[in-house]
């Protein structure tokens, strides 16, 4: 059994990932964003959206391998209380703790990705323009991301980096292979 964290900006494919470890392995995924957006939509402000929906989705991650099921949690890693906290509940439901970190390069590539896909309420409708619910001034984006890339939180060892500028053809073999060791 495995709780997998996956981690990366958003638009760097960890749901894309995620979407092949649920296919493969038959894992439940634990959407961040999914989450986030309904506690939005009962009304929490921003800042409190934030915490209640990593709460929630800590305790379903515990909940769903206390019945022994493999779980993927899909959500950005900018905290090492993210890392901690899975490491934990994975220690304490005895699977074994994986960490997957989607990065993209290709900023222009990653702005067509954010663009294109269906968006949530807590979804970047583009590089330079954040989520609604942050307010519709536009941003550097280019600056936001690189900063977001830098505070990203990993494990110390065995975890598994993927360059998601390739296509996914190159990149799920390695989720597999890393998964099976």
């Amino acid at each position: 059994m495995f709780l997998l964290q996956m981690s990366g900006v958003p638009g760097a494919g960890k749901s894309t990932v995620a979407a092949h470890v649920v296919a493969k392995y038959g894992a439940v995924a634990v959407d961040y964003d999914v989450i986030k957006s309904a506690v939005l939509d009962a009304g929490f402000d921003l800042g409190a959206s934030t915490k209640a929906a990593y709460e929630v989705m800590y305790a379903m991650a515990g909940h769903l391998l206390a019945q022994g099921r493999d779980v993927v949690m899909d959500s950005p890693c900018g905290w090492q209380r993210i890392v901690d906290k899975g490491t934990a509940i994975a220690a304490e439901q005895g699977a074994v703790y994986r960490y997957v970190e989607c990065q993209v390069h290709d900023l222009k590539q990653l702005d067509e990705r954010l663009r294109q896909r269906p968006r949530l309420r807590t979804h970047r409708p583009s590089l330079d323009q954040p989520p609604a619910d942050a307010g519709n001034e536009p941003v550097d984006g280019e600056t936001v991301f690189r900063a977001w890339m830098e505070k990203v939180h990993r494990p110390a060892d065995n975890y598994l980096q993927l360059n998601m500028d390739r296509p996914l053809a190159d990149v799920l073999p390695e989720v597999d292979a890393y998964l099976n060791q």
